[in-house]
Formats: structure tokens, C-alpha cells, sequence
């Protein structure tokens, strides 16, 4: 009886029927296999596209504005004002019976630190043109209404054309009269 059963398992299988069954399920794990395979291709496609669109609108874009990044180790700006005192307050007699010009003056310069070592090593050279000009003032020169503003811009010419020579440069931008009294 064994054998009869072995026989009819063996015979089930491999007839006609099993045959067509085991075939049209390979041919079905073919096809969905297929469309499982099919389905990738297309989201990866879909993905690629959404891709290249994404690319292209930031090609579009162009690249962002240059900004400046600030260094926190870079120290004070370079591009604000350095102020160089020409010393304490200077007195100019001026002509005239008891008459003197008491003044205070500043350099002041935005070319940066090089600038302001340049003004500080010059300091007692350009304090003695400044009394060299300012003892040139006659009194209705130095009691103007704007006294002070041409006395500013005759120093500033008077130290840039004094150093321009030795270093090249005019590193003084303004003169800043701080105090100014004619008595």
C-alpha cells in the first residue's frame, strides 16, 4: 500500500496537471517579480527627474552675494577712524599785544593701524609744523567765522605733504581741532 501511495504522489506531480500548475506559478512569480521590478525603475526614474528639476532651478538662482565673514580674532576694524593726538594743548602767540591762540589738535586717520604707528612715530615733527603754521596766523585769520575748519585744512595739507615724501603716503584723512580759543 505504500508503495501504491508513493506511486500516486509521484504520478500527481509530475502529470500533466502538476506540470501546468508548477508552470503558470513561475509564470505568475515571473510577473510580479517583473512588476516589482518595474515599479523601482519607475520611482528611481521619477526621483532622478525631481532631481535634475531641483538642480536646475538653483543653477537659476545663481551663486548668492559675497558677504563678509567676520573673524573674531581679526582685532578692531580696519575701515574705522584711528585718532592720533598731536599732544597736549598748544599755545601760538599771535600778533598783537597779549594775544595767543590756544589749541588742541587731532590727526585723524582711516588707512589703519600702519597709518596710525606711522602718525604716532611722527608725532613730534608734525606738533612742531603745526606751531610753525600756526605762528604764521594773523589775528583776523585766526578769529574768523570758520577759523577753525581753514587752520584744519591747512594742517592736513601741511602733515600729508610732509610725510607723502619719506613714506609715500597721506595717511591723515582729517584734522580734529578739539579746543580752540584765541585770547
Amino acid at each position: 500500500m505504500v508503495k501504491k501511495i508513493i506511486a500516486a504522489v509521484i504520478a500527481g506531480l509530475t502529470g500533466p496537471f502538476a506540470m501546468a500548475f508548477a508552470i503558470s506559478m513561475l509564470l505568475i512569480g515571473g510577473i510580479a517579480a517583473g512588476f516589482l521590478v518595474a515599479g523601482n525603475m519607475e520611482q528611481a526614474k521619477l526621483q532622478k527627474i525631481k532631481a535634475e528639476k531641483a538642480a536646475a532651478e538653483e543653477a537659476l538662482k545663481g551663486p548668492p552675494p559675497p558677504q563678509r565673514v567676520v573673524d573674531t580674532t581679526e582685532g578692531p576694524s580696519p575701515f574705522e577712524p584711528r585718532y592720533v593726538s598731536l599732544g597736549e594743548e598748544i599755545l601760538s602767540p599771535l600778533p598783537g599785544k597779549g594775544r595767543v591762540l590756544q589749541i588742541e589738535i587731532d590727526l585723524v586717520t582711516l588707512r589703519g593701524q600702519l597709518s596710525e604707528d606711522l602718525l604716532t612715530a611722527e608725532r613730534i615733527p608734525l606738533r612742531a609744523l603745526a606751531l610753525s603754521i600756526l605762528s604764521e596766523l594773523t589775528i583776523e585769520e585766526a578769529t574768523a567765522i570758520d577759523a577753525s575748519q581753514a587752520i584744519a585744512e591747512k594742517l592736513k595739507q601741511a602733515v600729508n605733504a610732509a610725510i607723502r615724501p619719506k613714506n609715500g603716503v597721506t595717511p591723515v584723512q582729517r584734522v580734529l581741532i578739539k579746543k580752540y580759543y584765541v585770547q
